[in-house]
């Protein structure tokens, strides 16, 4: 099964959309990543197979193909893990989304499977609204930077399997919004406060 998730990649200043292909397959167990990318993404075959196991997921049996598109454009940073730990979960049948496609995403993931802060969470959060996302999962710790683009979702996530639980309808996450003129004002900021998640009524899980 093929699962496509959209993401972003920092060059510069600016950043640009990568989107992230998982294939899961029959044969011996084998992880193929490909895409042009650097050590740091090539390290996370390690760092997301273990997450995936730590977070009560099982690693699929079989070929997994992992593209990164564009292909001849470098991919950098260790950022592609969330996406593509949420892509092998989609691929392997164990997330059915409603819409995996309506929300860009982004982070790091610890061995046990928590969420780390990437840079550049503005200009990903730029790039995400640009190509028509409804909204962007990325790490808590960027969430704030993130809030200040309007028309767009901000939804901050700490581990992986809250990612997996709200994309699969089963917790609500608010998104963060910062009201930009009370930021400058010298208030917090935070017009609708982040972390506020809780589980949906079983009649209720799904977007809306």
């Amino acid at each position: 099964m093929l699962a496509q998730i959209r993401s972003a990649s920092i060059q510069g200043i600016d950043a640009f959309p990568v989107e992230v292909e998982v294939d899961s397959g029959p044969g011996p167990q084998q992880i193929v990543l490909v895409g042009l990318p650097d050590a740091a993404v090539r390290e996370s075959r390690d760092r997301v197979g273990t997450a995936i196991v730590n977070s009560g997921f099982r690693f699929p049996p079989g070929r997994t193909t992992i593209n990164l598109a564009p292909a001849d454009v470098r991919k950098e940073g260790p950022s592609f893990d969330l996406p593509i730990a949420l892509g092998i979960l989609a691929a392997s049948k164990q997330l059915t989304p409603g819409d995996l496609t309506a929300f860009a995403m982004v982070g790091e993931l610890a061995l046990t499977g928590a969420v780390r802060a990437v840079k550049g969470a503005l200009a990903l959060a730029l790039r995400a609204r640009a190509e028509g996302c409804r909204g962007i999962l990325l790490p808590t710790e960027n969430a704030r930077e993130a809030g200040v683009v309007d028309r767009l979702e901000v939804i901050p996530i700490r581990s992986l399997q809250e990612a997996a639980q709200f994309l699969g309808g089963e917790i609500s996450i608010q998104p963060l919004r910062v009201d930009t003129e009370e930021l400058f004002r010298g208030g917090n900021g935070d017009s609708i406060a982040s972390g506020h998640r809780g589980a949906l009524p079983r009649r209720q899980r799904r977007f809306h």
